[in-house]
């Protein structure tokens, strides 16, 4: 018979959906607690946590490329949207990769936001813009375009996670307001708790702008 041992690192993964969890019921109580509750910061140490992992496994594993991040940002930022509105009790529904229109080649975002049937806002999520430096602009303004032919009032967003490998969004208007770039550094040279310049543009706008939707699309109903 073959030896028993126990696998640490594979009872580690078990463990992780409890832990997620576990951390977003803590969370979910210090939020109602504390309404200064930082989420920019939340989010940069569950990356620094993550980008510093895939690190170090590269390294032991002698791997050339660590693994892609770009699932796991999407799923930080989903996992923070999904707290904010069970706190803030907006009631609304966040969604993942769920196509705007049932037919075929329809927009498919990364997030979107939903009252009922109608589509608030949509929040495409990108670690960094290298491959895209010169072409983020039209590439927004085009998804923007597309998505205000099917829900007119909704509004599109841009999370990026960190300025490097490209020159950021500039002196852009809609930074803080439509454009977001969360981190200065890549996240495994985050500080804990991170530096003020570490970070570059905090989504509690973001956030605040979906209590306005909200608000506005409850208006219009009445």
């Amino acid at each position: 018979m073959p030896t028993e041992f126990q696998d640490e690192y594979a009872q580690a993964l078990d463990n992780l959906a409890v832990a997620l969890q576990d951390s977003y019921e803590q969370m979910r109580l210090l939020c109602t607690a504390d309404t200064d509750f930082a989420y920019t910061h939340a989010i940069a140490n569950r990356l620094r946590a993550f980008y510093t992992m895939q690190s170090k496994m590269k390294y032991f594993l002698g791997k050339k490329v660590a693994q892609a991040g770009s699932d796991f940002f999407v799923e930080t930022v989903l996992f923070f949207l999904k707290l904010f509105n069970d706190v803030e009790g907006l009631n609304l529904e966040i969604a993942s990769e769920r196509t705007i229109q049932r037919k075929r080649n329809a927009m498919r975002p990364d997030i979107s936001i939903w009252c009922g049937s109608e589509l608030l806002a949509v929040i495409e999520c990108k670690t960094q813009l290298g491959w895209s430096r010169h072409n983020w602009k039209f590439d927004f303004e085009n998804r923007e375009q597309k998505l205000k032919e099917v829900f007119p009032e909704a509004k599109m967003f841009l999370v990026v996670m960190s300025s490097c490998n490209w020159s950021g969004f500039g002196d852009d208007l809609k930074v803080g307001k439509q454009l977001f770039c969360l981190l200065n550094v890549w996240p495994t040279a985050l500080s804990t708790p991170p530096a003020p310049d570490m970070l570059l543009t905090p989504i509690e706008s973001l956030l605040k702008q979906l209590v306005e939707l909200r608000s506005s699309n409850d208006s219009v109903a009445v």
